[in-house]
């Protein structure tokens, strides 16, 4: 070693023998060619090999603010609960009110939520249409699937509220409103509704091609304005027995008031219960309890336990969030309670809920910190329960997940860990957005 000290020549090739040792053995880890950019990386304390292009981690992606600028990153509220994971994935440029299920393994039956299906209302051209995208990496990255159904955006017909459900059959399923309209004869113009309907199709290819299968619900339009209806906004899922389908939906008695309302399916959604079971209705006056969402109440509880939460003008004409529970498999329902009020007097709507581990989280859109009139166009925020529905984030201190410009969120459970936040924003269209749960 002394020699070589004192010999230059022969000191230099001892260390040019070192690093072209070293070099080696980095190549033969990447199995690729050593390149230059190697070299930087390893003196850097990079990793000299190539990384999945969709690996995602909470630590080292954050959100893209050339993709979203109008998105914030999550307030402090609640002891920062929930955390962005990755950017938002776009699912659709001009999709809207966005549901996912997920599909069945074929080898276990049990299911497989790195394969999802997303339903959502899109345009094509001058057409209002219903979609169905797919992603088999978790909702990292998305791909159009197929078309449910379109009509012309010409006034006659209102296509919306799109939910998709896969079964353990194979079947998927997809219900949405369809409703009639025709040219009012009003001295204002527009258009008035002449019959409501909540139609579901099936695909039996994985969700390429579709047909129609039943009604869930239909009848005629009131011809008064003031007797609204309306059906509205059908969820569905699949019961405890792991068979029967469940649809909750919306239905107005009147302008002002409106029930959630569930029927069920043994036949895979041919056919429907009635009548239909009532979920909520204001136990005192007039409210428009609307837009369910159903989840397990917690994963070490009875499946049969279930939380169902909605958007309620109860008690005070200021639309809030409220929650029942059921514990038989949704067959009677109560213990109505508040989830949340915004502050200030703002609104609070359009609400989901998804199991998360052992957190309920519940998101929906809120004007509450703006000076916005209404929810649609404004943030998306969550709020979260570690204790089965009885406790929520308190007021003021919901977590926002998307900034004013996004629009009807819905959540999908990836594990005990991870949820994706399903909305639409003004410059991406629909898309999916990886948080975590703390």
């Amino acid at each position: 070693m002394f020699s070589l000290i004192h010999n230059p020549r022969t000191f230099l090739r001892f260390i040019f023998g070192i690093v072209f040792l070293m070099c080696f053995l980095t190549n033969m880890v990447s199995g690729g060619p050593l390149t230059a950019q190697h070299l930087r990386d390893a003196f850097r304390g990079h990793r000299p090999w190539k990384t999945d292009n969709n690996e995602r981690r909470d630590d080292d992606i954050t959100q893209s603010q050339s993709q979203s600028q109008s998105t914030p990153p999550p307030q402090q509220g609640s002891g920062n609960v929930i955390r962005v994971a990755a950017s938002p994935a776009q699912i659709d440029p001009h999709g809207v009110y966005i549901r996912a299920s997920p599909l069945y393994s074929p080898t276990d039956g049990r299911p497989d939520t790195s394969r999802i299906i997303a339903g959502f209302a899109s345009t094509s051209g001058s057409d209002r249409v219903l979609r169905v995208s797919s992603s088999t990496n978790s909702g990292a990255s998305w791909s159009p699937l197929g078309e449910i159904t379109r009509f012309p955006s010409d006034g006659t017909h209102d296509l919306d509220n799109a939910m998709p459900l896969a079964l353990p059959s194979g079947r998927i399923l997809f219900a949405f409103r369809h409703h009639s309209l025709s040219p009012s004869s009003s001295p204002s113009g527009g258009f008035h509704y002449t019959f409501y309907r909540l139609d579901l199709c099936s695909s039996s290819d994985g969700g390429r091609t579709w047909s129609f299968l039943s009604h869930i619900d239909q009848r005629a339009a009131a011809s008064s304005s003031g007797n609204k209806n309306g059906l509205w906004e059908p969820f569905l899922r699949v019961a405890a027995d792991g068979n029967t389908i469940q649809a909750y939906y919306s239905s107005e008695n009147s302008a002002d008031d409106q029930d959630n309302l569930m029927r069920y399916s043994t036949d895979e959604g041919k056919t429907w219960s009635d009548p239909p079971i009532l979920v909520s209705s204001s136990p005192t006056a007039a409210s428009r309890d609307g837009m369910t969402g159903v989840s397990a109440l917690s994963s070490s509880s009875s499946p049969r336990e279930l939380i169902c939460v909605f958007e309620t003008t109860s008690p005070d004409g200021t639309f809030s969030i409220a929650r029942v529970l059921s514990h038989d498999d949704g067959l009677t329902w109560g213990e109505r309670e508040n989830v949340y009020m915004a502050q200030g007097g703002k609104w609070a709507g359009a609400p989901q809920v998804y199991l998360v581990g052992d957190t309920l989280v519940t998101s929906f859109l809120t004007n509450e910190g703006t000076d916005l009139p209404k929810i649609d166009g404004a943030y998306t925020k969550v709020v979260v329960s570690k204790d089965q529905g009885k406790t929520w984030t308190e007021t003021g201190k919901a977590e926002t997940v998307a900034g004013t410009g996004s629009h009807w969120p819905g959540l999908f459970s990836l594990n005990g860990t991870h949820f994706l936040a399903l909305y639409s924003t003004d410059e991406m269209g629909a898309v999916s957005h990886l948080h975590s749960v703390s």
